[in-house]
């Protein structure tokens, strides 16, 4: 008998995906100035992440439709559905990627780099502790997030795969 193939959640932009599945893998493409927050309960073996586009939902009126756009109502957002998926919130862990400056035009707004200062101030709001932040620089990242260890592997362009 063949082994299954593990389970593969995809999480879109503005989107938050959590499984207790240890063969799954939740996985976010291209992330730019958009974050990927990573977070994990290693004794239950339960990961969520967050693919947030915006640090602030005050910007934009339209927030309850799309709570995984904003760092401000996405954490909490993720949270919940991990605490729900059986985690408990005391031993979260957390990895971050993405934040980047990959536009021209970012250079004015600076999103990637509000996305990590939200980031920052929300993990330790909700008391996550931030193993890993792959943030920052001009590369796009996509991220795959392993349910059975809590090992993310990341892919940049024109290098070799690494996992934090």
């Amino acid at each position: 008998m063949i082994p299954a193939a593990p389970q593969s959640l995809v999480v879109g932009v503005a989107d938050c995906q959590v499984s207790n599945n240890p063969s799954a893998q939740i996985v976010t493409y291209a992330l730019g100035s958009c974050l990927g927050v990573c977070v994990y309960d290693s004794v239950n073996r339960v990961g969520g992440m967050l693919h947030m586009m915006l640090p602030d939902s005050t910007i934009h009126r339209a927030t309850s439709d799309r709570p995984a756009m904003y760092a401000d109502t996405g954490f909490p957002l993720l949270i919940d559905m991990m605490a729900n998926a059986g985690a408990q919130t005391m031993r979260l862990q957390c990895k971050i990627f993405g934040g980047a400056q990959v536009l021209n035009a970012d250079s004015y707004f600076r999103i990637g780099e509000k996305n990590i200062r939200a980031a920052e101030s929300l993990a330790q709001q909700y008391n996550l502790r931030v193993l890993v932040w792959e943030v920052g620089g001009q590369v796009n990242r996509t991220i795959r997030f392993s349910m059975a260890n809590g090992e993310v592997k990341v892919r940049v362009p024109n290098k070799e795969d690494f996992v934090l």
